[in-house]
């Protein structure tokens, strides 16, 4: 009994960690993805660490004067997403809630509440993105039936691995990045028209940090699992599984700004060209088997 205790204390901290440092992070992906861009350009940007101060303002002023209606949600999404989704290893104590669907729709929705109003042609934007999230789901469901969540997931292809399904799925999270990108500067900014209050922008972009964290985690979870790392790894496991963390979440993010860079976000022939390998994909390493 004690020792089934110190599991669950074990999985919870590690659950706040991973919180904690994703939180940290989110502010400097969200610096690379508004930035990075323009700073590959040749072109002056501002350093990272006035990102990371508006980020501390928003946290302090959350503590005194809690968020309401809108923004709540959007921030509850975003912590939801961050708190479930396998990201140093499998051994999180929400990991086995981390449904690919679930969680992409949490996300979704999220965004939807960040500002007063949707961007125009956001709403258009979330049809492909669930449809995607729709067959990553029926294709896991065809490869590896029975797994409990992304955790669960992960740590069997860690046992059985399975190419196909790791094509699929990369394919399927490339897809998904191309369909419905993380949300850029000027997205934020045209969100929050109707906002003049200084504290409530800078809180809203803080809050579409925290969600593109989250998007891009999801999409970092699916196109690479393996590098999650296995619950029974012990200290040197969970070493690694943060170094991979940070490396996949880097890749994930070279990989939108240069769909951003190259003009390629929500090109629906892009799109429906990974959507298509990933079918064949799955299908090839389900009937090769």
């Amino acid at each position: 009994m004690a020792h089934e205790i110190g599991m669950v204390l074990l999985a919870m901290l590690e659950a706040l960690f991973q919180l904690g440092l994703l939180l940290v992070l989110a502010p400097v992906i969200g610096w690379c993805l508004d930035d990075l861009p323009f700073l590959l350009t040749g072109r002056t940007v501002g350093p990272v660490r006035f990102r990371l101060l508006q980020a501390g303002r928003f946290w302090k002023t959350l503590f005194r004067a809690p968020l309401g209606g809108r923004p709540a949600l959007a921030l509850t999404a975003g912590i939801l997403t961050l708190l479930c989704l396998p990201a140093v290893t499998t051994g999180s104590v929400f990991s086995s809630l981390a449904d690919p669907l679930v969680i992409g729709l949490v996300v979704l929705l999220g965004r939807g509440f960040v500002g007063q109003s949707l961007l125009p042609g956001e709403a258009g934007r979330f049809i492909p993105a669930v449809l995607l999230l729709c067959l990553t789901e029926a294709l896991i469901a065809l490869a590896a039936p029975g797994t409990d969540g992304l955790g669960g997931l992960c740590a069997m292809l860690h046992i059985e691995p399975e190419p196909g399904l790791e094509g699929a799925l990369a394919a399927c999270a490339l897809a998904l990045g191309i369909a419905c990108p993380p949300l850029r500067a000027q997205d934020v900014t045209g969100m929050l028209s109707g906002i003049r209050d200084r504290q409530e922008r800078e809180a809203a972009r803080s809050i579409a940090d925290v969600l593109n964290c989250s998007w891009l985690l999801l999409l970092s979870d699916l196109a690479l699992p393996v590098s999650v790392g296995l619950a029974q790894g012990g200290v040197q496991g969970w070493w690694m599984g943060l170094v991979a963390l940070v490396g996949r979440l880097a890749l994930t993010v070279a990989v939108a700004v240069g769909l951003r860079l190259m003009a390629q976000e929500r090109s629906a022939r892009l799109t429906a060209l990974f959507a298509g390998v990933a079918l064949l994909l799955a299908l090839a390493g389900r009937f090769g088997t």
